[in-house]
């Protein structure tokens, strides 16, 4: 599956560029199409209604156009190589801009084939400028790339559903997941969100999650129509897929939304009802000659390569059909088709253009041509002209459907006619899953029987039958129907496995009659583990078990899992895993830094690796390579580099097998820049003999150099602070109270000090005692007390005698306290007190003077 925070703010875009303008990898990551669910059935042929290519007009692009430039930019472009989903938005200025889902990035190999390490992400962007796909937009960077809409955490993902121009604003529907496995349909649709970037320049601007439930993937088509944009979106439903739709004023899909019930809006997705069954996960909705024509890979069938029309008079249905307009060559090949898609905006007039994606069961296939997991596109005519009813051949009758009770339908009827070129066309729905519309089922057939199969147990069956000629098709049989009987599947036999390098377990098992879907189930016998648990849920008869821990025994089941239920486990296997330490990374680039750093890429091995980057100070003679912890990602910012020393670099991949061999070393210099600005808003507090600085600047946490002079002692030049401080604040010591100061602040690295602040002046000084009172006491005492100035601090009284015209004058003795009685006073003489607060080398300002008169 895939990996993928409900987050407004993240990382940016990377756009690349080609000179060109040329999935599965894991069973377990890569699964758009296996949204389609699972009944099954027999696949059948169609006619074709597609129109032949023509030279391209200033009205659109040929299909075979579009899809030759995908196969030569995913060829040659080196950036984009493969993905699914395929929806087109045009922008403002005329460029288009293709989204995709599951994305494979970086060149293909010479012989056509994908790297197993080719970079995966889960969503990503081409524009299309002209005729030539220009560039390659996703999230990361060139060397580590990562979605376009990044991940909300570890174990989620989002996919693209559709977009749309509001503004000066791309907005783009995406719905978020959660892995519950390792297998391809291990996943949970958890909500709908809204991303948007701002144009022309594609920068993400916010990723908003939409006050919408998990039970509709909304986006799977965007139709502007009569004021209204309209929101269709896609319910899975146990095997089913349903359409709904709701709609939003305008074109800004972030305003308020409402849903269709059936007769008119409400406000209450819960209201939400179903339109028609057997849609995408992505479809087409588009308006011609008045009428709504909606067109979907055939999902009422399992892996039906057919694409097929809906039409109504409304957006909101109801939809008749289906029209059969398109077989999918590739499904005869052995891949898989999905994810049908309109393209109005490029195709050419009296046409429907149609996208669908291609893929295959086995990821072997799609790393071997990489041009298997690319998007194709199909031109069909549209309206269709219709046969005359008078030249069709009368329906069948007398049909009849009995359950022979081994999972089987019997069909009969009656010939029309005695008319050895008539052939019958089988149509059936599921009653029980609520499929509205009836669909074919293989190919037309000769004579009057035929038994069905793929059924569900206890499912009511409708059958009906057409009679095919050379000249049409007739009208329908009157219907047959029927309660199936499935017994459940028998367990799996031939179960293999055999254990790759990479701590991955391929499975094999061999087939099942009518059954599509295995689980696989594993326990660790190295660990002692009792329980089996599911890893996977599996269609074909392969599994690759991924992320298995180096030389563990593990034991597999698996499980069929039928129209009558799931089968007895298989009988178990095991194998040990085993996973060979990673190569030498490639493409390692040592690039300086303005700040000193020196910023390390390379190319990504990979998921499950780790990286380990080792540098040695060639300047300063070391010969041995500093080995630190591990990186995940494929780049590395070295810090605590010494300015002007070159270092060289060497990097390890390392995975549970163990570290790789190191890579072609690296060298570059480290070179600081001195700060280019001045901190600003410099504030000083004076304290006792210290003064407390704050400053503000672009950088926090980078260092600074203070300076000072005292103005007081007529210093004429500042003189730095042994010391430069980190962060904003700075406490200086050791300063003369009652001197005055001038301060200034720069920020400061291995290259030297910045440009100096604006200087502040401030004058530290002692604390002042207050609330002095004297109160004569007789004998020629008078009592002092006052409040003390704060700790680590004594006190000194000053006195005089004012009726003598005494000067002030210290009593001999240091007070340590806050209180002091003077002695031996002249009686009836007035005396004036103060005190100062002095820690020994200064003393504080005095108090205010109190008076009394000695008795």
């Amino acid at each position: 599956m895939t990996r993928c925070r409900p987050s407004d703010q993240w990382t940016g875009v990377l756009v690349t560029g080609s000179a060109n303008g040329g999935w599965l990898t894991r069973a377990r990551r890569h699964s758009r199409w296996l949204l389609l669910a699972l009944p099954a059935a027999v696949l059948l042929a169609v006619g074709l209604a597609v129109v032949p290519d023509q030279p391209s007009d200033d009205r659109g692009v040929s299909a075979a156009r579009l899809t030759a430039l995908f196969d030569r930019y995913g060829d040659t472009s080196g950036r984009w190589n493969g993905a699914d989903r395929t929806a087109s938005v045009t922008l403002p200025d005329g460029r288009t801009l293709w989204l995709f889902s599951d994305t494979f990035l970086g060149p293909i190999q010479p012989d056509g084939s994908r790297p197993r390490t080719a970079p995966l992400i889960n969503n990503s962007a081409v524009v299309q400028q002209g005729d030539e796909l220009r560039e390659t937009v996703h999230g990361g960077s060139a060397a580590d790339p990562a979605s376009l809409v990044p991940p909300p955490a570890a174990d989620q993902f989002y996919w693209i559903a559709d977009a749309t121009v509001a503004g000066q604003s791309l907005q783009v529907l995406v719905n978020r997941y959660r892995r519950t496995g390792s297998g391809p349909l291990d996943h949970a649709l958890l909500g709908t969100a809204l991303a948007t970037f701002a144009l022309p320049a594609l920068t993400p601007t916010g990723l908003r999650p939409l006050p919408l439930g998990s039970g509709i993937s909304w986006g799977s088509e965007l139709l502007h129509d009569g004021g209204h944009t309209y929101v269709y979106g896609t319910e899975t439903v146990g095997q089913s897929r349903f359409a709904h739709v709701a709609r939003v004023d305008g074109g800004d899909l972030a305003g308020p939304w409402e849903f269709w019930t059936g007769s008119n809006w409400s406000p209450s997705e819960e209201a939400s009802t179903r339109l028609l069954s057997g849609v995408g996960t992505a479809y087409g909705v588009q308006r011609v000659a008045g009428r709504y024509v909606l067109v979907t890979q055939e999902s009422n069938v399992v892996f039906s390569p057919d694409l097929v029309a809906y039409t109504a008079n409304s957006p909101t249905g109801p939809f008749e059909g289906p029209d059969y307009l398109y077989r999918a060559p590739e499904n005869a090949e052995g891949h898989i088709v999905y994810d049908a898609d309109l393209h109005p905006d490029l195709a050419r007039p009296g046409r429907l253009l149609i996208s669908y994606n291609v893929n295959d069961l086995d990821d072997a296939v799609t790393y071997a041509d990489a041009g298997v997991y690319r998007p194709r596109f199909v031109e069909v005519a549209w309206p269709r002209r219709r046969p005359d009813p008078a030249d069709l051949p009368p329906p069948p009758a007398g049909l009849t459907a009995v359950a022979d009770g081994a999972g089987h339908a019997r069909l009969t009827w009656r010939a029309p006619r005695a008319d050895d070129e008539l052939r019958y066309q089988v149509h059936r729905r599921d009653v029980t899953a609520g499929q509205t519309h009836f669909v074919r089922l293989g190919e037309p057939v000769t004579g009057t029987g035929l038994s069905a199969d793929f059924l569900v147990n206890g499912h009511e069956y409708e059958f009906r039958l057409t009679a095919v000629s050379g000249r049409g098709e007739s009208r329908p049989s009157a219907v047959a129907t029927m309660t199936a009987q499935v017994p459940p599947p028998p367990p799996p036999v031939g179960v293999r496995a055999v254990a790759g390098v990479a701590g991955d377990v391929a499975l094999h098992w061999d087939p099942v009659p009518f059954v599509q879907l295995f689980r696989v189930q594993q326990r660790n016998l190295t660990t002692g583990q009792q329980d089996r648990t599911l890893v996977g849920t599996h269609t074909g008869t392969t599994a690759t078990i991924r992320s298995l821990r180096h030389a563990q025994t593990y034991e597999f089941t698996v499980i069929a899992v039928g129209g009558g239920g799931d089968s007895q486990p298989s009988a178990p296997v095991r194998a040990t895993a085993y996973v060979t330490p990673p190569p030498a990374p490639t493409g390692v680039t040592a690039t300086p830094q303005p700040d000193g750093t020196i910023a390390l890429t390379w190319n990504t091995l990979g998921p499950g690796v780790s990286y380990r980057v080792y540098r040695r100070d060639v300047t300063a003679g070391e010969t041995r390579l500093i080995r630190p912890s591990l990186d995940t990602r494929a780049e590395h910012t070295a810090g605590q580099l010494a300015h002007d020393h070159e270092y060289e670099f060497a990097v390890t991949a390392v995975n549970s097998g163990g570290e790789g061999p190191k890579s072609a070393p690296v060298r570059a210099r480290a070179r600081y820049t001195p700060p280019g600005t001045a901190p600003t808003r410099l504030r000083a507090e004076p304290g006792r003999g210290s003064v407390e600085l704050t400053w503000r600047s672009a950088n926090p946490s980078r260092w600074y150099q203070v300076y000072r002079r005292d103005l007081t002692a007529e210093e004429r030049q500042f003189t730095a602070e042994e010391i430069a401080v980190r962060g904003e604040r700075a406490t200086i010591n050791g300063l003369r109270n009652g001197h005055e100061y001038e301060f200034a602040v720069a920020a400061v690295n291995q290259a030297g000090p910045g440009p100096l602040s604006e200087p502040v002046r401030v004058t530290p000084e002692l604390p002042t005692p207050t609330a002095l009172t004297a109160t004569a006491m007789g004998s020629g005492e008078v009592r002092l007390s006052w409040r003390s100035a704060g700790p680590g601090l004594f006190y000194r009284v000053y006195l005089r005698d004012t009726t003598a015209g005494e000067a002030w004058r210290p009593d001999p003795y240091p007070v340590p306290g806050t209180s002091h009685t003077a002695v031996l006073l002249t009686r009836g003489h007035r005396y004036e007190f103060r005190v100062v607060a002095a820690d020994g080398t200064d003393e504080s300002r005095p108090t205010d003077p109190v008076a009394v008169v000695v008795r």
